[in-house]
């Protein structure tokens, strides 16, 4: 009994805890939506992953870096001032000095014609022939500033792009739409969108990877958009505007025919000019320029090209002379001689004077030997 009573007691004395009692409103799904917005935020966030993703894109960058980087990038281009002259041109091998990083507004650009443009305005066509055929030429950008529906390669990427190009640029368009407008792959990359704008017009066809000339119609917008630059009548005035490097592949493997005209053999033996014909043609980069490299005539040529030799270049002997008679220094025996051939009737002739003794003719041995022999001017004289 007292037993039974114990346990009734202890059974009140330790309340059962209440049940939790149900929420007005059911819960929130945690899913996603099933369709995603229409478009996402036209800007990026403040902070982005300076990482590259973790799979390289498909298309490499065309000049490697001399040692591997242990990460995929994607490089702008620079001009390249460690050459000079017609060498000169822009790379884009991930080289460029500190200091062009430092201020990349003025030294780096998404498009190889900018910087050819910018640095070597004198050498355009050069320029754009520095790199090889296999080179993409122009890097790809999401335009969240623009119409916010696909990726563009015109240049006028913002700075925090180019500042950053290993998160906003790309090698090809498809690797750009996949990574900013997956949601919208179609309309970004164009496939099965018909875009005729640029008619039967020629344009250089960059991003294909065949390099050449095309008129299907498929120009980028911003070549159908300054279409004095960008577009032309015929495939011979696109290829030797944008393809000189590569001409007779450009045009499809036909040379055009010699011109007749005149241009600097430098390639050769480069004493003089040579007639553009089938046996000595000239180079290719001379015909795609020809108002710059060929001309009319041979004087023209040789007066432009070997101004410092235009006799010999003209492939005229000089008549024989008999010298001036005058004095000049002679150099190897210190001591000043006639500008007249060498003779047993007069010991005084040292030949006929070079180029800079011509220039330094005398009168008279004294005036020659105080000239040039003052610190020692009896040696001379005697």
């Amino acid at each position: 009994m007292k037993f039974i009573i114990a346990l009734f007691l202890s059974s009140i004395s330790s309340p059962i805890a209440a049940a939790p009692a149900p929420s007005q409103s059911p819960s929130k799904s945690a899913a996603p939506s099933e369709s995603p917005s229409d478009q996402p935020s036209s800007k990026p966030s403040e902070s982005p992953s300076d990482m590259p993703s973790s799979v390289p894109s498909e298309t490499p960058s065309c000049t490697p870096s001399k040692a591997p980087t242990p990460s995929p990038s994607i490089n702008l281009f620079y001009p390249d001032q460690s050459t000079s002259g017609w060498e000169s041109g822009c790379l884009n091998d991930g080289a460029q000095p500190a200091w062009m990083e430092a201020n990349p507004t003025t030294w780096l650009f998404s498009t190889l014609d900018k910087c050819c443009a910018t640095h070597f305005a004198w050498n355009y066509e050069g320029c754009m022939g520095t790199l090889d055929d296999t080179c993409a030429r122009a890097l790809w950008y999401p335009d969240w500033e623009g119409e916010n529906k696909a990726c563009k390669r015109d240049g006028n990427e913002p700075y925090y792009m180019t500042a950053n190009p290993t998160v906003f640029m790309f090698s090809t368009k498809a690797d750009c739409c996949e990574e900013h407008y997956s949601f919208a792959m179609g309309v970004c990359t164009g496939n099965g969108v018909s875009s005729l704008a640029s008619g039967n017009k020629w344009y250089a066809d960059w991003s294909s990877g065949d390099e050449t000339c095309q008129n299907d119609g498929q120009a980028p917008q911003y070549m159908v958009d300054n279409m004095n630059l960008w577009l032309y009548d015929d495939r011979d005035a696109c290829c030797k505007r944008f393809f000189n490097y590569k001409y007779a592949d450009c045009v499809g493997g036909a040379a055009a025919a010699p011109s007749g005209r005149y241009f600097p053999d430098w390639e050769g033996d480069n004493e003089g000019c040579l007639v553009d014909s089938t046996t000595t043609p000239a180079p290719e980069y001379m015909s795609s320029g020809a108002n710059t490299w060929l001309h009319a005539t041979l004087d023209e040529c040789c007066e432009q090209h070997y101004g410092y030799r235009v006799e010999e270049c003209k492939g005229v002997t000089a008549p024989a002379s008999a010298g001036t008679e005058k004095w000049y220094i002679d150099w190897a025996d210190f001591t000043c001689v006639k500008d007249c051939v060498v003779s047993s009737s007069d010991p005084d002739c040292g030949g006929l004077a070079d180029t800079y003794g011509s220039s330094n003719l005398h009168a008279d041995k004294r005036t020659c030997c105080t000239t040039h022999m003052s610190y020692d001017f009896k040696a001379c004289f005697n």
